[in-house]
């Protein structure tokens, strides 16, 4: 990744379009270089100066202009805080859990403001370079005393980060794990999760300042998160109209499917790119294919072990419970809504039974 050369490296060589080559050096230590090229490697795909995708190397081979030169990362840093996050993510997803189910029974409407706190801690943090679990959580807890509509500006400032410091969320302890090669950018299924009740707090108002965060190319880049938060907003729209079930189901899915397509056009006619653009744009089979990929993945992540796949019955049967309480909560069943949908749409169902539960269980009590 930094502009040197090791003459003991492997060479990977490939015809650019004017019949020169282009050849990547792999150092011992792991370090990607290009001769003749200055500074770190910056790479479209991972939005993180410095780290370079696997893929990215296949690319550049086919001839994709993914990689260009003049990039000014430390990657000695760079990995130091990649291990760091890494270490420290489990450690915060605890404590997180310990907090949002105490303050769940104890104040349920601190609770629902206090995933976009823990959010915005894991960024001032990621922004600081630190990873204190203990300051993690001292901000996350201070986050939670904030006023419901200060999620509008939390809504503003994360779209902000997003879209002009995306290393902010990658390098942050909630958020992407880059240093595993899956998501490199953007909202994921548990920032995602941890979302949902929040904007819903806020009415459909919000819809258009958080559809823009989770699914702009530039921002989130969340398909399947469009598609979740679409539905919850379509069930709360289509509830306003008629109290029929039947016709409110069949009235949310016409209105997911429409301004989803039309989200991701207009996406990319001004410019956004990102795996949710080109997938929609390689046509329906693309699609398919992206769908059964993630149904296959899901499958593997609720039942990796024997303990994992008990905790998620019991996460899924403690949401079953919540949905058949009565009396019916019009931004609970919203909610529920989208979490079915997550649960179809997206790869990491313990993420979205575990957060999920979570926030379901404040919704309740929050009445």
């Amino acid at each position: 990744m930094r502009g040197r050369q090791d003459g003991n490296a492997p060479v990977v060589v490939r015809p650019s379009r004017t019949g020169c080559r282009l050849v990547f050096w792999v150092s011992r230590g792991g370090v990607l270089t290009v001769p003749r090229w200055k500074g770190t490697i910056r790479s479209d795909s991972t939005r993180i100066e410095g780290l370079v995708a696997a893929a990215d190397v296949a690319d550049a081979v086919r001839g994709s202009d993914v990689l260009r030169p003049g990039g000014d990362a430390n990657v000695s840093e760079l990995r130091a805080r990649l291990e760091h996050a890494h270490d420290k993510r489990f450690g915060a997803r605890l404590t997180l859990v310990a907090i949002l189910l105490g303050l769940a029974l104890v104040a349920p409407r601190r609770a629902l403001v206090a995933g976009p706190a823990a959010i915005a801690a894991a960024l001032l943090l990621s922004a600081l370079g630190w990873t204190s679990v203990v300051v993690f959580a001292a901000l996350t807890l201070l986050g939670s005393l904030a006023p419901v509509r200060a999620l509008w500006l939390f809504f503003a400032s994360y779209l902000l980060v997003l879209a002009v410091s995306p290393q902010t969320q990658a390098l942050a302890m909630l958020g992407p794990h880059p240093e595993n090669g899956g998501r490199f950018y953007g909202v994921t299924n548990e920032t995602e999760t941890l979302l949902l009740a929040p904007a819903l707090l806020l009415g459909l108002a919000a819809a258009p300042l958080v559809l823009v965060v989770v699914a702009w190319s530039r921002a989130g880049a969340d398909g399947g998160g469009a598609l979740v938060f679409l539905s919850s907003y379509a069930w709360l729209a289509a509830r306003r109209v008629t109290s029929n079930r039947l016709v409110v189901a069949v009235g949310a899915a016409a209105v997911i499917v429409a301004v989803a397509l039309v989200l991701v056009g207009v996406d990319a006619a001004t410019g956004g790119s990102s795996h949710v653009t080109r997938t929609i744009g390689d046509g329906p089979g693309a699609v398919w294919h992206a769908f059964t990929h993630r149904w296959s993945a899901s499958w593997h992540d609720a039942t990796a072990t024997p303990a994992r796949t008990a905790l998620n019955v019991a996460l899924l049967a403690g949401l079953v419970w919540l949905a058949a309480l009565g009396p019916r909560q019009r931004l609970l069943d919203a909610f529920l809504v989208g979490i079915a949908v997550s649960l179809v749409v997206n790869d990491t169902p313990h993420d979205v039974l575990l957060w999920g539960s979570l926030q379901a269980l404040a919704l309740r009590r929050a009445g």
